[in-house]
């Protein structure tokens, strides 16, 4: 995850560097300082780069001072079109951004290039940290702008997850801005079924829960009941119960070492088989908890008239040791009413839908015997 903030952080100074603050921003306001680009076409005299000067005004020949701070390129355009009308006949005017006016901020803490930077007047703080550039041991989450003597405190993680927007605030000349270092007490390896397995940068109290957020969580193949932790120096792995440790349980979301090994084993494929009165009988892969109903609905169902889901048996393979598995008998229409529990289908399982033949009525017997009809002449 804080590749990815790197990344954008990245994108945000190439973006800079790249565009004029007018095409990133669409109608940005023209500041004290900025340069533009005045072209009137067929008029060499007054075509060419101006700077705005501190009373907002760019100085131009034969009409002197034209106000244009705080306005946009096109605005821009359309005052000085009017103030050249004076002067010339029906004028063609076009104004383009050229530089940002220049201020300087101080960045301090874990960059690259520590010190006085030069930035754009109304650059935000990523902007300046894209310059001054920063690793993997930056805080991102505890950035502060120092103002005179106010504190700024500002969670750029938050921003560029989207999650808050106002983090990134605008720049004043002046400005410092700290990046602290992440308070790293080591790594944590990640192996199996991960969404990015390898070492993780482990700061200090990092739960499982936040190193799963981390990498990304498990992949859809995870046994998510079998994750494990190994730690050194314990013989045993430490088994992690999954889901209370995602939803926060502090006695399943256990504190993460260095030199711990998470490790998420990929789901094995087991099968059951069912037969007697479903659509389509046979045996079927899981690789998942599955219930009984949800087995049932793999089959196709029950045969219409036929399959009789009050009567469901189920057989559990044999146990360990040569034990002969468990045999159930289960009413599935008060499952699926809700007045009886759900079972699970385990690995081997054995499924048969009580079959019962069609009661022969008088429209069969007359479709039976209507062949016959010449034995009756």
């Amino acid at each position: 995850m804080r590749n990815n903030f790197i990344m954008l952080v990245a994108l945000v100074g190439l973006l800079g560097l790249l565009f004029p603050a007018d095409v990133i921003a669409d109608g940005s306001k023209l500041s004290v300082g900025d340069i533009i680009d005045v072209t009137v076409d067929g008029e060499k005299d007054f075509s060419k780069t101006y700077q705005i000067n501190d009373s907002g005004c760019v100085i131009m020949p034969m009409v002197d001072a034209v106000k244009v701070v705080g306005l946009n390129t096109s605005e821009a355009s359309a005052i000085i079109t009017k103030s050249l009308t004076k002067v010339l006949i029906n004028p063609q005017v076009t104004v383009a951004f050229v530089d940002r006016a220049k201020m300087q901020v101080f960045v301090v803490g874990q960059v690259t290039k520590r010190g006085l930077i030069e930035v754009g007047v109304g650059d935000r703080v990523l902007q300046a940290l894209a310059q001054a550039g920063y690793d993997d041991t930056a805080d991102l989450s505890h950035v502060e702008i120092r103002r005179g003597d106010e504190i700024i405190p500002l969670d750029l993680a938050k921003y560029l997850s989207g999650e808050d927007l106002d983090m990134n605030k605008p720049l004043q000349s002046g400005d410092t801005v700290s990046v602290p270092r992440v308070d790293m007490v080591g790594t944590v390896m990640a192996l199996g079924q991960v969404a990015k397995a390898g070492p993780i940068p482990l700061k200090r109290q990092m739960t499982f829960r936040e190193a799963m957020g981390l990498i990304g969580g498990v992949t859809v193949e995870a046994d998510t009941e079998k994750i494990t932790v190994k730690r050194e120096g314990i013989s045993d792995p430490i088994k992690i119960e999954y889901d209370k440790a995602m939803a926060g349980e502090p006695t399943a979301d256990i504190a993460l070492l260095p030199g711990d090994t998470i490790y998420v084993p990929e789901i094995e494929v087991s099968y059951f088989t069912i037969w007697g009165g479903v659509n389509k009988p046979g045996s079927y892969p899981m690789k998942k908890k599955l219930t009984l109903t949800e087995a049932v609905g793999l089959a196709g169902g029950a045969v219409t008239n036929v399959g009789d889901l009050r009567q469901v048996t189920v057989m559990h393979a044999s146990g360990p040791e040569g034990k002969v598995g468990e045999t159930i008998n289960v009413d599935l229409t008060k499952v699926i009413s809700g007045n009886a529990d759900e079972p699970l289908v385990k690995r081997g399982d054995v499924i048969y839908v009580t079959e019962h033949k069609q009661k022969p009525n008088l429209w069969n017997a007359i479709q039976t015997l209507s062949p016959l009809w010449w034995i009756f002449k």
